[in-house]
């Protein structure tokens, strides 16, 4: 008893100073504001630079042909009412276009557009209410961050019934009451909508889905890359870098870039095939290396299913070792995966990874 009742002052003493940093840290007075008070501005459409590969307006956007007819409508119909857009949810894969069709709607609409990536803290949302004015758009990049938490660590953002507020009631909330907000819109991105929850999902009026592009789209859009980059590419080449993207534009941009880094001024078939094949590892109808692996992972793992029948299949953990993840099984589900599901050359099963008929002709062909 001692021995503790020595250490209680000590205690208690880091307990006050704890206290007193807490409460200088939420403090709300005006030489604290100063000090956390954040800037934003917004985003600039005037011009693209020769680099620029994002578009500006819908007629520069290639794919999305449903979406695009249907967001022009909403978007006339808002210049007509002048009332601000409804709130946006776009859901898809990486690199299909969600921030780049957001910023095109906010664009097309003549309003002051904001980039953030979620999660948002209190001070953004403050500094939002200062510098935006009704009508303005606000696109949050992988919002679902904002319930899952920053994955680099401990978030401080708040939680959602702020967003809620904000969006519905047009009020921020903080410990000393209610302060207006603006008519914002908000346009939120994310990679997976299933990890929203449905409360929040409702707050969006407008929840679409990007559709898939098709390879007359990837070939199109590889065409209009090299065209802004100033590169002259030859149809074939274009085809090509189409085939290989996995229809994902981001990696289309991907294949323009590196040709041009390789000082290429012309890109033809030739070319396509050294930045596919010899640059990026992959082959021409876009496996990467890492799938490549997947496939040949599983037809070494021939066996007996014990009802007569041969099966290739190994757990997603080997098959991460054998990719050389060290059994970074996340890795396999998030990355590898994916598209050799949607080509139908692997299925999932109760013991693991295994190989279609078609997957097993695919891998032999390695």
């Amino acid at each position: 008893m001692h021995r503790i009742s020595q250490h209680m002052p000590r205690r208690d003493a880091m307990a006050e100073e704890w206290r007193r940093r807490q409460a200088e840290r939420t403090s709300t007075g005006p030489s604290r504001a100063r000090e956390t008070e954040i800037t934003l501005e917004p985003l600039s459409f005037d011009a693209r630079s020769a680099n620029e590969l994002r578009p500006a307006t819908f007629d520069q956007m290639v794919g999305q042909s449903r979406l695009k007819r249907l967001l022009r409508r909403i978007v006339a119909n808002h210049a007509t009412t002048g009332r601000p857009l409804d709130h946006i949810m776009l859901a898809g894969q990486s690199g299909t276009g969600k921030t780049t069709l957001g910023q095109v709607v906010a664009h097309e609409s003549g309003a002051p557009v904001y980039q953030l990536l979620a999660p948002l803290d209190f001070a953004t949302f403050d500094a939002l209410r200062r510098c935006c004015h009704d009508g303005d758009v606000v696109i949050v990049d992988e919002i679902h961050l904002q319930q899952t938490g920053d994955r680099r660590g401990v978030t401080q953002a708040p939680d959602q019934e702020t967003y809620f507020s904000v969006m519905e009631d047009r009020r921020l909330t903080t410990p000393t009451g209610m302060l207006p907000f603006p008519a914002i819109t908000i346009i939120g991105a994310t990679t997976d909508a299933g990890l929203l929850s449905e409360p929040f999902l409702n707050r969006f009026p407008l929840r679409l889905t990007l559709d898939p592009y098709t390879p007359a789209e990837m070939a199109l859009l590889a065409m209009a890359n090299a065209h802004q980059l100033g590169v002259h590419i030859t149809a074939d080449a274009g085809l090509m870098f189409g085939r290989a993207s996995r229809t994902n534009p981001r990696q289309v941009n991907t294949y323009v870039k590196n040709a041009v880094a390789l000082g290429y001024g012309s890109i033809d078939r030739a070319v396509a095939e050294e930045v596919i094949v010899e640059l990026n590892g992959c082959t021409l109808d876009g496996l990467t290396t890492d799938m490549q692996g997947m496939l040949r992972c599983l037809l070494r793992s021939r066996r007996n299913n014990g009802k007569g029948e041969v099966v290739y299949q190994a757990s997603v953990n080997t098959i991460a070792t054998a990719t050389g993840h060290s059994r970074d099984s996340k890795y396999v589900s998030l990355y590898v995966e994916p598209f050799l599901l949607q080509q139908g050359y692997v299925c999932v099963t109760h013991g693991g990874r295994q190989l279609t008929d078609r997957g097993v002709v695919r891998a032999r062909a390695l």
